[in-house]
């Protein structure tokens, strides 16, 4: 019964990085725009659509068949095989060299992200009875806030440091390692 309860517990941690990790790249793409508007020669409306629109539709987009896929395979290599997408996909965004392979890594992004929530969820739920599962959930949740602290304070200090390129490289290779 014991290794149970361990294991339940340590995929309730993993999935709260996973999750982290996948708020920390938004946080930190708001941060760097500035650098990456500078450096690409970017309109504002470019990087509206990037960070919007493009972003926000194939999240939705890809989240039907993802979800679809949950149901009926394997979660757990779901959520592996996502966050290994959206986080190689983060760190092609350090070797960009114009907005149409941003924009296209930035999908990448978007796709592998939209794979991480909704089948981390799902699992807890298995894995929590009814009277644990706010508790779990509540930790799960904790992705977000501790993501803005990452994600504005951390980015913002390696953009100081290493530039925009080398702070989504790195912001990527945790979630490659994970």
């Amino acid at each position: 019964m014991r290794p149970k309860i361990a294991y339940k517990y340590y995929m309730l941690g993993m999935l709260t990085i996973v999750a982290t990790l996948n708020y920390v790249d938004r946080n930190a793409l708001s941060l760097l725009l500035e650098p990456i508007k500078h450096d690409l020669q970017l309109t504002d409306s470019q990087l509206g659509f990037l960070t919007g629109f493009a972003f926000a539709v194939f999240y939705a987009l890809a989240g039907i068949p993802i979800a679809r896929w949950a149901d009926r395979g394997n979660r757990n290599t779901i959520v592996t095989l996502t966050t290994g997408l959206w986080s190689a996909m983060l760190v092609l965004c350090g070797f960009v060299g114009n907005y149409i392979q941003l924009l296209l890594v930035r999908v990448g992004v978007g796709v592998g992200e939209a794979g991480c929530l909704p089948p981390a969820q799902s699992l807890i739920a298995d894995y929590f009875d009814r009277a644990e599962r706010p508790r779990a959930m509540a930790i799960y949740w904790l992705c977000s806030p501790i993501a803005v602290i990452i994600g504005f304070l951390g980015a913002g200090w390696l953009a100081e440091l290493v530039g925009w390129r080398m702070t989504f490289i790195l912001i990527g290779v945790p979630g490659i390692l994970l």
